[in-house]
């Protein structure tokens, strides 16, 4: 396991205080490495100059001092915590990273696990056991150099990995590539110079600084060049199109089911009874929708929340909040679960890469964003960005949110123009006869359908005293 790191300078006036920079990521990178450090800079003309050592960066700084210079292009540095199966007693410098071949030099983070099928394959020579230091011979010996047979090429790697790549036939350009290990991009305006390491912490870049930092999207390979061209390809395969969408049996998910088989994508549909008011409605009403859209369905019954208690949409847990319009309940979390949508999300992945879904989809929306926090679009992309760190390696699983930049009355727009059966759908919190027409859905609901000129296909208790008028 490592830190890996790399720099690539277009102006090459700025080269020591790069140099003062590359220090600073190194040391502030001993918290993913602390046996030994190395670095390997490549000048215009091809030639290399390289700093190895065992031990911490920050024990070691006089090492770093003039490692680049006026003639430094790009720059390859690793930090390494010896992995307990790469364990090597007694350390030379042929053992640290980053490794040189002939014309390639890698930085890794991260395990190759068929290291040695590679090496037999390809019939590749390599002057240490460590697992890395197979890299840079198989490139050497299959690379051409473009950013599309990297991609092929790590596609034989089984394991995981973080790569930072130099070719010192061409020291105008720097690669990268990784699956589930992290790569992060920062773009010093000042040095004129990018910096790739492995976290962002280690940019240490203050609120107010010239600096641009983004993450690199997992399962990709990417090409910059002194010339500040940035291409990616991406890892993955192309998706089947299978969606599990977490239906509540409510307009929203019904809405962002539709939508997603409109657009061509296989549908099966994840209900959760979890002993809530409503559960006994919700659970005919999803059938029915499922049934109607000829999905599948799968339910999960689950007592998990009863370990939570006094959640007021749980039975026995409270009164839900009602006024004579229903306004106050939607305005506000009244009826929050601790949780309940992040463990849908999570349980709805785990399902999700075992039985092969491309993705999974919620009806999360702008409108109950306003009262709800996991209702925020940016509940979503978290959860998305956090995907390739929770499923398996060289698994992908989306997350979706068809309606998530659209408000109530747009929803029940949208469900209309695309033929969703919104007279299947199941909103009110409680579980009665018919919707109470006073808690926060409801409210929401029956005005949603009004600002359409639409007559709502549910029935309510009496309303002759709830017009929004």
């Amino acid at each position: 396991m490592c830190s890996v790191t790399g720099v690539l300078i277009m102006d090459p006036s700025k080269y020591a205080e790069v140099n003062q920079k590359l220090k600073s990521i190194l040391i502030r990178a001993e918290d993913r490495g602390r046996d030994s450090f190395g670095v390997i800079a490549v000048e215009e003309d091809g030639h290399v100059r390289s700093v190895k050592s065992l031990g911490r960066p920050s024990l070691n700084q006089e090492k770093l001092d003039g490692i680049i210079t006026e003639k430094t292009r790009v720059l390859v540095a690793n930090n390494r915590a010896e992995p307990t199966t790469e364990f090597v007693r007694f350390k030379m410098e042929r053992d640290i990273q980053p490794f040189l071949g002939d014309r390639f030099i890698v930085s890794h983070n991260g395990i190759i696990a068929n290291d040695k099928e590679i090496e037999k394959k390809y019939e590749i020579k390599r002057l240490t056991t460590i697992d890395s230091a197979i890299l840079p011979p198989l490139l050497d010996k299959k690379w051409d150099g473009k950013l599309e047979t990297l991609r092929d090429i790590l596609k034989e790697l089984r394991g995981s990995y973080a790569l930072v790549i130099a070719d010192r036939e061409r020291p105008d350009r720097i690669f990268l590539g990784q699956n589930f290990k992290p790569l992060y991009m920062a773009y010093d305006v000042d040095l004129n110079a990018v910096f790739f390491t492995s976290l962002d912490d280690y940019f240490d870049v203050k609120p107010f600084d010239h600096v641009n930092v983004r993450k690199l999207e997992p399962y990709s390979v990417v090409e910059v060049t002194l010339n500040k061209e940035f291409r990616t390809l991406s890892l993955y395969a192309q998706p089947r199109r299978r969606a599990l969408v977490i239906a509540s049996g409510g307009l929203d998910s019904t809405v962002a089911a539709t939508k997603m088989i409109r657009e061509g994508y296989q549908v099966t549909l994840l209900h959760f009874n979890y002993h809530h008011k409503a559960e006994e409605k919700e659970r005919e009403a999803v059938r029915k929708i499922a049934s109607y859209l000829n999905a599948d369905l799968m339910e999960i019954n689950t007592d998990l929340f009863s370990l939570i208690g006094n959640a007021t949409l749980l039975k026995g847990g409270g009164e839900i909040v009602k006024d004579r319009k229903g306004e106050e309940g939607a305005e506000f979390a009244h009826e929050w679960v601790p949780a309940r949508n992040a463990i849908f999300f999570t349980v709805a992945m785990a399902i999700a890469e075992a039985k092969g879904y491309d993705a999974i989809v919620s009806g999360i929306n702008l409108e109950e964003a306003g009262a709800y926090p996991d209702n925020e679009m940016e509940f979503v992309r978290m959860f998305q960005r956090l995907s390739p760190y929770a499923v398996g390696p060289e698994k992908r699983v989306d997350v979706l949110m068809p309606v998530g930049n659209l408000v109530k009355h747009e929803i029940v727009k949208l469900g209309l123009e695309i033929g969703a059966p919104l007279h299947l759908t199941w909103s009110c919190y409680e579980g009665g006869e018919k919707h109470c027409g006073k808690c926060g859905p409801c409210y929401m609901r029956r005005v949603a359908f009004e600002i359409n000129g639409v007559k709502d296909p549910v029935e309510y208790e009496s309303l002759d005293d709830q017009s929004r008028h």
